[in-house]
């Protein structure tokens, strides 16, 4: 595989690359969207307030991997498998994640389906991952002010 990274020797199928990249690109992105929320919007903030939960999503195979940390105040996402996180959302693999990731904008029951055919797995507490999904009315663009 070459493209961005002609140095790497990577072994990996050129499309099974690029969801890899597009699904950490899609969590980067998220990690922004969270950080901006909770500087920018109240309606965010409250949300926040009296949380400390760590959300992870990440592969089967482990990578890519991000974490979120939401506390009050605000979100720090890092790259990479956190230690003790209080959710962890788990893909079957990186395109699968980027492919329901675009679904859910359009079905929410997306996620739901994936978790049922076991391609999404939920490790630790799921009514975090709960309290996350009333969050989507705010990281959608155009969601609550």
């Amino acid at each position: 595989m070459h493209g961005l990274f002609p140095y790497c020797n990577l072994t990996l199928a050129p499309d099974r690359q690029g969801f890899l990249m597009k699904f950490a690109l899609v969590l980067l992105v998220l990690g922004w969207r969270l950080r901006w929320l909770a500087w920018r919007n109240t309606g965010f903030q409250k949300q926040l307030e009296n949380r400390n939960v760590v959300m992870q999503w990440r592969t089967f195979a482990g990578k890519p991997a991000r974490s979120f940390h939401f506390m009050p105040g605000k979100v720090v996402s890092k790259a990479g498998i956190h230690g003790k996180p209080t959710v962890t959302l788990n893909f079957k693999d990186a395109g699968y994640a980027f492919r329901t990731l675009q679904e859910a904008g359009k079905n929410q029951m997306a996620f739901m389906e994936g978790m049922q055919a076991g391609n999404i797995k939920i490790e630790g507490d799921p009514g975090q991952l709960m309290w996350f999904m009333t969050l989507m009315k705010f990281i959608m663009p155009g969601g609550k002010k």
